[in-house]
């Protein structure tokens, strides 16, 4: 597993901070493939870095809680994580229960449905969901967890924009999206959004998916700037479907923001 690290500057004055540090962490896909020892590997290069916030952009499970082999030990390793002002994740396409069949998931069925588990899991470990919705962070800067668009399809119907997420913001302050996949990025920089972070394309995970994905998705991996938006995708942190990575790397992603004080 790789550092990945990022740059910003987002001209926005906030009081006595002169830079924020967020650890962006993506697709850890616990269950089928992933568990304790990379969770481990996880919290180790995320502490390492002594980040301000975590923000995990969704994909935390691989459909099935019950693939989970020692939940209350994976609870205990998440807790770990050490940041000033806590951990904030979303949801992604594969935090749900969903049938599974050879590593792949299959779309319009009648058996998926939330697992209440996945979010006690999320609380018992520390870590806050955003389920559309928007947390003020010591007053000065703001965090807001996206619904996911492909979840929303099969268990819960329809998600907020982001103006509808920021209308309500005071546009004075940094304000970072969490969503899952890298979609309504022009809505998103719309909206008033300073730094919108991202995961689920894997990077295409195996070769030659990592020279095609970039056919799929305005940004598929790394930086993109929409007017003055920063984007950043990861390519994840675990595994989906076949147990391997060809031609890409699992990461965590050290961003630091610097203001205009």
């Amino acid at each position: 597993m790789k550092t990945t690290p990022y740059e910003i500057n987002v001209e926005k004055t906030v009081d006595g901070m002169d830079s924020l540090k967020i650890v962006l962490l993506a697709d850890t896909h616990f269950g089928y493939s992933m568990g304790t020892a990379q969770a481990k590997r996880i919290v180790k290069k995320i502490n390492a870095e002594n980040p301000d916030v975590v923000c995990i952009a969704g994909d935390i499970f691989d459909n099935e809680y019950d693939a989970i082999s020692k939940p209350d030990e994976l609870k205990e390793i998440l807790k770990g994580i050490k940041s000033k002002y806590g951990v904030y994740a979303c949801w992604g396409n594969h935090d749900l229960n969903e049938p599974i069949l050879a590593g792949f998931t299959f779309n319009g069925t009648e058996d998926n449905y939330n697992d209440p588990r996945m979010e006690e899991f999320l609380t018992d470990a520390g870590i806050h969901l955003l389920d559309d919705e928007a947390v003020l962070i010591d007053n000065k800067f703001y965090i807001v967890g996206r619904r996911d668009a492909s979840r929303c399809e099969k268990v819960e119907g329809s998600r907020a924009t982001p103006s509808q997420l920021t209308e309500s913001l005071d546009q004075n302050k940094p304000i970072i999206f969490i969503d899952h996949q890298p979609k309504e990025l022009d809505e998103t920089a719309a909206a008033g959004v300073d730094l919108d972070l991202c995961g689920h394309t894997h990077d295409g995970q195996i070769f030659p998916g990592n020279l095609i994905i970039h056919l799929f998705w305005e940004n598929s991996c790394g930086y993109l700037r929409k007017g003055t938006m920063h984007n950043i995708v990861t390519s994840g942190a675990g595994i989906w479907g076949p147990n391997m990575r060809v031609g890409t790397n699992s990461e965590i992603c050290p961003i630091t923001v610097h203001f205009n004080n």
